[in-house]
């Protein structure tokens, strides 16, 4: 009975530091986007990226690019919600757009990417 105990206390405790670790670490993510990635829309008037945690505003920004390179529009994280990134766009012309953020999560870690969609008419 005494082995039994010995064991079970030493997954508890394994377990509590293998999760423990998973949630310290944990980084904010794009969850989704309008529009979608790699989608094909009609001019959008905004970009919105929603992320997995709660963003610091002054340390996280996105950019809409055309398929040149060059920066359309800049957005950054929606006030009314800290975990949404919004870039208010124009009407765009016809073509392919990349989005890039660089974000700081309430958690201090930083991430980046980027995604893709296509203007038609």
């Amino acid at each position: 009975m005494h082995a039994t105990r010995f064991v079970t206390l030493s997954l508890t405790l394994f377990l509590a530091l293998v999760c423990g670790a998973a949630i310290a670490h944990a980084h904010a993510y794009l969850d989704h986007a309008s529009p979608l990635v790699g989608s094909v829309v009609t001019a959008p008037s905004e970009v919105r990226l929603w992320f997995t945690q709660t963003l610091e505003p002054r340390f996280s920004a996105a950019q809409l690019r055309s398929s040149s390179g060059a920066v359309v529009a800049t957005g950054a994280v929606d006030p009314a919600n800290p975990k949404e990134m919004v870039i208010r766009v124009r009407a765009l012309p016809p073509g392919k757009y990349k989005v890039k953020w660089k974000i700081l999560s309430v958690d201090t870690h930083r991430t980046e990417g980027d995604f893709g969609f296509e203007v038609r008419p």
